[in-house]
């Protein structure tokens, strides 16, 4: 019964078009990826030229995920005709706070053409980051030496901090609510501690990607911050410093956007190679639809379709625009994806392992009804 009910999915796959435009993804679509900003002081024609090349610059940043664009010739000659890519610009009156980061009244919002911003990326042979980003909630426990609590929209110098340094990078950021089921979940000394057990359970109502704890603290002339990122259990700890709170939160988001674009930003290749993909425990046509629509939404995609089911597990063949390593570091950062703990075994077509970069051969005691290249299991996270 099963069986059947899953094959029904192939015979039905031409409807997948109308069914997925309903379905969500599991990272977060970032809205204006081709729009970027810049501080001025005045409208004038000099403050627009300056800005509007900054802009420019923002939007590759964003768009390819590296701070290091402008170190190529391609790019820097693009920025020098920033005009030519532009589609419209707009001004707009900055709030108390952010007048106080940026130290100027006015924001440009500059919005690029994206074809052409693409075009320059690809002929700089530069990563490109697809709008489908992993999302992250921030929980930021800051002492200013007269107050000491948790960052929420509320707290707005600090949240116009995350904010605006989030939207730089085009990272989708949320601040906790700090409601009352945020505070019977966790308290202050949690999050200064960076309470792993505490953390992760208040940052399960949020289903993002993944959670970063701060503690910020002004000592002296400075602010100094240490923090703790988990991505579905894998850790990282670092610090960092600035003369405002916004410099320190700045460079804690920088770390966190460049961790993620190492693993999910990728140079395209004009050629696809075909990367076989099974997963498990697929149970309905719900289900299928929403790991092909996440498996299509990924940037480094050029299309995945099913070509076989058996039981509850379904074989993608995936077109990848990128190497089977990027591919699967890509994957591993979604919500409802897991890999196998049996892959190393069970995954062929492949002569090493990327999760321990030693050979594997074939084991005759695992026989599995669906062979791919790589192995997954839906809706175990």
């Amino acid at each position: 019964m099963m069986i059947s009910r899953l094959k029904s999915i192939l015979v039905v796959s031409l409807t997948l078009v109308m069914v997925l435009a309903t379905q969500p993804t599991q990272a977060e679509k970032v809205q204006d990826l081709y729009t970027a900003t810049w501080p001025v002081a005045s409208q004038s024609g000099a403050e627009r030229s300056r800005a509007i090349a900054e802009s420019f610059k923002q939007a590759l940043i964003r768009v390819s995920g590296t701070r290091d664009v402008s170190r190529s010739p391609v790019v820097q000659n693009a920025i020098a005709n920033a005009s030519d890519y532009l589609r419209r610009y707009s001004y707009q009156r900055l709030s108390a706070a952010e007048q106080m980061i940026f130290e100027k009244p006015l924001l440009l919002k500059a919005t690029f053409d994206k074809q052409s911003l693409l075009s320059v990326l690809k002929s700089a042979s530069l990563p490109i980051w697809g709008e489908d980003r992993p999302s992250g909630v921030y929980w930021i426990a800051f002492d200013n030496g007269q107050e000491r609590q948790i960052t929420s929209e509320d707290t707005e110098f600090v949240a116009a901090g995350l904010t605006i340094s989030a939207g730089a990078r085009g990272l989708p950021v949320t601040l906790p609510l700090m409601d009352i089921d945020d505070k019977s979940a966790i308290e202050f000394s949690d999050v200064w501690a960076k309470s792993s057990t505490a953390l992760r359970n208040a940052s399960a109502r949020y289903a993002t990607d993944y959670w970063v704890a701060g503690k910020l603290s002004k000592e002296g002339d400075q602010w100094q911050a240490s923090w703790l990122v988990d991505m579905k259990g894998r850790t990282q700890s670092f610090t960092s410093t600035g003369l405002t709170s916004y410099e320190a939160i700045q460079a804690a988001v920088n770390r966190v956007a460049d961790s993620l674009s190492s693993k999910l930003a990728v140079v395209l290749s004009e050629h696809a190679q075909e990367v076989m993909i099974s997963v498990e425990n697929i149970q309905d046509f719900t289900s299928f639809a929403k790991v092909q629509k996440y498996l299509n939404s990924l940037g480094m995609v050029r299309s995945a379709s099913a070509i076989e089911v058996s039981q509850d597990t379904v074989l993608f063949k995936v077109e990848s625009l990128t190497s089977p390593q990027n591919l699967i570091e890509a994957i591993k950062l979604g919500n409802n994806l897991q890999r196998s703990q049996r892959s190393s075994v069970y995954d062929t077509g492949y002569g090493t392992d990327y999760e321990s970069g030693s050979d594997r051969g074939f084991s005759d005691g695992f026989k599995e009804p669906l062979e791919g290249d790589f192995h997954f299991i839906w809706g175990t996270r």
